[in-house]
């Protein structure tokens, strides 16, 4: 069994009862389409999704910080290979 299936459940349980919770202090319910969004939690698509963004997030950083302080490199793409050569 991955290990995301072992949190699902709970993460949904526990976010359920912080919706209660809210919704029982403001005496008002969310509308199903908002409170079923609450609830839901993440799936493994938006794990990965999340990896993958915060992959491209770094790498972008790094090839802007070469281009940015290296003479004579003009655009991303060098950067980029000197990246590549780098590592």
């Amino acid at each position: 069994m991955r290990y995301g299936r072992l949190e699902k459940r709970l993460d949904e349980a526990q976010r359920s009862s912080l919706v209660r919770a809210t919704e029982d202090l403001a005496r008002r319910q969310f509308p199903d389409q908002v409170r079923e969004h609450l609830v839901r939690g993440v799936d493994e698509v938006d794990l990965v999704n999340s990896g993958l963004e915060e992959t491209m997030i770094t790498a972008f950083d790094e090839i802007w910080e070469i281009q940015q302080r290296t003479k004579g490199i003009e655009d991303l793409r060098t950067a980029a290979y000197v990246s590549a050569i780098q590592k």
